[in-house]
């Protein structure tokens, strides 16, 4: 009976590490890239906008 209880317990633990570490690398292999690639849309698009808004001025 010792060695049954020990083994769920074994098991829950495991359980909980796998389900971290899958975690952990969906946020690194899918979450990460996507946060960098619209932080880099927003800088070119606000440099962008700057050029416009700088090119179309008036001189007067």
């Amino acid at each position: 009976m010792k060695s049954f209880k020990s083994g769920v317990f074994v098991g829950i633990i495991a359980s909980a590490f796998v389900a971290a570490a899958s975690a952990i690398g969906y946020r690194q292999t899918i979450v990460k890239p996507a946060q960098k690639a619209e932080e880099h849309h927003d800088e070119v698009s606000k440099q962008a906008i700057r050029r416009s808004i700088s090119a179309h001025q008036s001189r007067f």
